[in-house]
């Protein structure tokens, strides 16, 4: 068996966008979310350098690796992912992202019996 090189689908493999599923597009993920972590920090180097490259998108273009170039490449609006960003909630004193303290069973009944 083998590859017809005759057939014009096989060119057409590098142009179809990654699925979610591809150590590429997982990797681009883990970056983005890296920087968004680092943003909600309570670290002011690792802010600051995270709302360097976050935000700072005009001066980016679509350089590879830039914010813009990932949003791109994970099919990403950098507009609307840029808004939703800024709204995040920071960690404050906290080493925890606040979207991590997902509620368990045991918190939620505690709260229940508290009130």
């Amino acid at each position: 068996m083998g590859f017809n090189f005759t057939d014009p689908d096989i060119y057409s493999l590098y142009d179809q966008r990654s699925s979610l599923e591809q150590p590429e597009r997982k990797l681009l993920v883990a970056m983005l979310e890296r920087a968004i972590l680092d943003y909600v920090g309570n670290d002011s180097k690792q802010v600051q350098a995270a709302e360097d490259w976050l935000f700072s998108g005009e001066n980016q273009g679509n350089e590879a690796y830039s914010f813009n170039w990932i949003c791109e490449q994970l099919d990403l609006d950098s507009g609307r992912t840029t808004e939703i960003i800024k709204a995040m909630p920071k960690r404050g004193t906290s080493r925890v992202a606040p979207w991590y303290m997902k509620p368990t069973p045991q918190r939620s009944e505690a709260a229940a019996e508290a009130s």
